[in-house]
């Protein structure tokens, strides 16, 4: 066969196989990368001419090294925005592509309230630019997270599941929001804990809030709370003093109400309870203690070891006492005389008075007076 003939009906095959995939403005194409560089993708769409992808039709993020993302070989999903852009190429769009089809993922969620995974891409006023497969949405601030967001700059370039909150084709309006998908997901382990929790379990949270009265502790979606007077064996004023906000805790479960939907919590563990002590101590024996808190009644001391007890006014001291401000301070290093131990209510009753009389009597039992150095004599005198 003659060489020409061959190379002329090779070529009009070939024009006839482009004339059959001619492509036009609209048309939704496969095509294959075959360079990229920081502006742009060239990719192959089986047509005489390249396929041209510029960076803004491949990414939102203004952050993104395509060179990185778009690798020779990789398949992309493309829409035709010109057959020619004037330079013999087609210019093509992957976003444009993949907003044809994420449109129907959306309102599919919208409407069925399910999650969809979006990428936050940066901070705009109010909020964050969401990006979607494409299409660009909006996250308020508010919808970010389900507690207080101090700087929104900590989520851009994350990927986060979020549900719809509004969508309007018509008015190109689109937001998500991050904090109705956790609230969701923590109504679900909400109803998973009350139904399983049980009384007696240990159970590990994080405090959530604190409050003058105690500590909220959350189990994860169900939140327990902890009275003050359960956080400490020590006497506190304020939960503040032993706990912080975010705290990871463990804690014991001590009651249950499945129709409130309310779960009372203890941070105290039986293995650290100072009343384990108790049979160590010895009524009438001195001990060290420090003030813990100042009363109408007297004084709350603690001892080493951590068991707390009440020094009433009349035993703070030998002389009258009408305020016990008058005698101690908070935080002050006292010694204390044991006078009671009642084991069914968990009391104890302490006396600085006392401690300060034995400790003064020893002191003159070693003394020697005047009447001790001359009681001699005098018998002698007697005598005589």
């Amino acid at each position: 066969m003659d060489e020409n003939k061959f190379q002329d009906i090779s070529m009009e095959e070939a024009m006839e196989k482009f004339a059959l995939n001619k492509v036009k403005d609209g048309d939704i194409l496969e095509g294959t990368v075959i360079k990229s560089s920081k502006d742009e993708v060239i990719v192959n769409i089986n047509y005489f001419a390249d396929g041209v992808i510029p960076r803004e039709e491949l990414t939102q993020d203004h952050h993104e090294d395509i060179t990185e993302t778009f690798q020779p070989g990789d398949k992309l999903k493309v829409i035709v925005l010109k057959a020619d852009d004037g330079e013999g190429n087609v210019l093509l769009s992957k976003l444009q592509a993949e907003a044809m089809v994420s449109r129907e993922d959306v309102e599919k969620a919208f409407e069925e309230k399910t999650p969809l995974k979006v990428k936050l891409t940066e901070v705009v006023k109010g909020g964050l630019r969401v990006a979607y497969h494409g299409l660009s949405g909006f996250m308020p601030a508010s919808m970010v997270s389900d507690s207080y967001v101090e700087d929104l700059q900590a989520f851009v370039g994350k990927t986060l599941d979020a549900l719809v909150e509004e969508y309007d084709e018509n008015d190109r309006k689109l937001i998500f929001s991050r904090r109705a998908y956790l609230k969701k997901i923590q109504e679900g382990q909400k109803k998973t804990l009350l139904a399983e929790i049980r009384e007696g379990q240990t159970l590990e949270g994080t405090v959530a809030n604190l409050a003058s009265y105690g500590a909220f502790i959350d189990l994860g979606g169900l939140v327990g709370l902890a009275h003050i007077s359960d956080l400490s064996y020590g006497r506190i004023n304020h939960p503040s003093e032993v706990l912080a906000i975010g705290d990871t805790v463990k804690v014991h479960v001590l009651k249950v109400d499945r129709k409130k939907e309310k779960v009372s919590l203890s941070l105290k563990s039986t293995e650290d309870d100072p009343w384990k002590r108790i049979r160590e101590m010895e009524v009438g024996k001195i001990y060290d203690a420090t003030v813990k808190k100042v009363i109408d009644a007297g004084a709350i001391v603690q001892i080493d070891g951590g068991v707390d007890g009440l020094v009433h006014l009349s035993e703070l001291s030998s002389e009258p006492v009408t305020q016990a401000s008058e005698v101690v301070k908070e935080g002050q290093k006292v010694r204390v005389k044991l006078l009671n131990i009642d084991e069914d209510r968990k009391r104890v009753s302490f006396s600085m008075r006392d401690a300060k009389e034995e400790s003064a009597g020893y002191f003159e039992e070693d003394t020697v007076t005047l009447g001790d150095l001359f009681q001699g004599l005098m018998d002698k005198f007697k005598e005589d």
